[in-house]
């Protein structure tokens, strides 16, 4: 599309910028709360994604003892995970990443050219998706298992190109979408099999990651 000045029906003016990347959001600088259950992977999720952006966050779950009075305040439904940001509360745990990665200045968690991205996202609707499960919290503790070796496999395969990481190089959103059930899954003992070895190496270097220990549920710690 060409930027033109007057800003006419589907034609942007050069304020709104004619960059072929995403266009820039505005950045706030508040800081955030992340409200869930202590050990829930998908409140986990948001954690990483802010520390793994270099941002301040509040973890104020509500099943504890004596929950912080926000708790109550800004997720009276007890929704894990739930995102506060002065006012604007925000659930389910990929929205949130995503939201954290564009509303914050910080190392970009996805790609900025389209293609790119849109690859990213794949994999966290196949891989991620995929291995969203633990036995300890199955109906069908046997099936989950099984689930969890497709996604094992679908891990390996992933990576079968040699990339360090699901975003490449470095950690990206499908990798941190994935850490935290690769860690309920190894303490229920559904670990990745030996014989897939990339995604062993895969798991062993996330295992290294201060993000990861520094967000660990205490019950893993």
């Amino acid at each position: 599309m060409k930027c033109v000045p007057g800003g006419r029906a589907g034609v942007r003016s050069p304020a709104a910028g004619c960059s072929p990347e995403r266009e820039r959001v505005r950045k706030f600088t508040s800081m955030l709360e992340i409200h869930g259950k202590q050990e829930c992977p998908f409140a986990w999720r948001a954690r990483l994604t802010a520390r793994e952006k270099g941002i301040a966050f509040e973890w104020i779950p509500h099943d504890v003892g004596s929950p912080d009075p926000r708790a109550s305040q800004h997720n009276p439904q007890q929704r894990s995970p739930l995102l506060w940001d002065e006012g604007f509360p925000l659930v389910e745990s990929l929205v949130i990443a995503q939201y954290i990665d564009e509303s914050r200045e910080g190392r970009a968690l996805l790609p900025g050219r389209a293609k790119e991205r849109a690859r990213m996202r794949e994999v966290i609707a196949t891989v991620a998706a995929k291995l969203e499960i633990t036995p300890s919290h199955a109906r069908d503790a046997n099936a989950a298992r099984r689930r969890i070796g497709e996604g094992h496999a679908m891990l390996e395969a992933a990576l079968s190109d040699g990339r360090t990481w699901l975003g490449g190089d470095a950690p990206m959103l499908p990798d941190l979408m994935v850490w935290p059930f690769l860690a309920l899954q190894e303490r229920d003992g559904a670990a990745i099999p030996a014989h897939l070895q990339r995604a062993c190496a895969f798991w062993a270097r996330a295992k290294e990651r201060d993000s990861l220990r520094e967000t660990r549920p205490r019950a893993l710690a």
